[in-house]
């Protein structure tokens, strides 16, 4: 996972040195997320929520090169069956993309990367566990901005399983 953010750091600065960073421009976004659970990953959980950051690299007014990551929580479907062997599930994901402008408010992405997966569960003691795994992730969305507010929704895929995402935020 270290190797990851180092890579993901050497990208963003190499790009904000760039001739392409003076340029065309630099937006950072702060957002909440939304996930509605789908596939595999319906049958143990409702919904999921968290945060992600993206970077905007203008390559023009048109489009740009995107880096995305955060922390998206999925809660299981039943609290009160103590258990219960699912407890939660935190996806990490970390993805690189294209964003371009459609009009002058909506605009299509598309990301892939990899989502870092923490399963939590409780073992045959009743004290919690987690396991982690890493998975190549894919997501296909559309949004609008409209001054600095930012709204998207996505289809986020992995391993057989995926959600709906709807991203709320605002870029600086």
């Amino acid at each position: 996972m270290k190797k990851l953010f180092t890579l993901a750091f050497i990208m963003v600065a190499t790009l904000a040195t760039s001739n392409l960073f003076a340029q065309a421009g630099f937006k950072l976004g702060l957002a909440a997320e939304g996930a509605l659970p789908l596939g595999t990953l319906k049958s143990a959980y409702n919904i999921g929520a968290g945060l992600t950051i993206r970077a905007a690299f203008g390559l023009n007014e048109k489009s740009a090169i995107t880096l995305t990551s955060g922390a998206i929580a999925f809660l299981p479907k039943d609290f009160s069956d103590i258990d219960l062997d699912t407890k939660a599930q935190l996806n990490i994901p970390v993805k690189a993309g294209y964003k371009y402008m459609l009009t002058s408010n909506l605009y299509a992405i598309g990301e892939a990367g990899m989502t870092i997966v923490r399963s939590y569960y409780g073992d045959e003691n009743g004290d919690l566990q987690s396991v982690s795994s890493s998975h190549f992730t894919y997501a296909p969305g559309i949004g609008v901005q409209l001054g600095g507010f930012d709204a998207s929704i996505r289809y986020e895929g992995y391993q057989g399983q995926g959600f709906m995402g709807l991203r709320v935020g605002f870029n600086f």
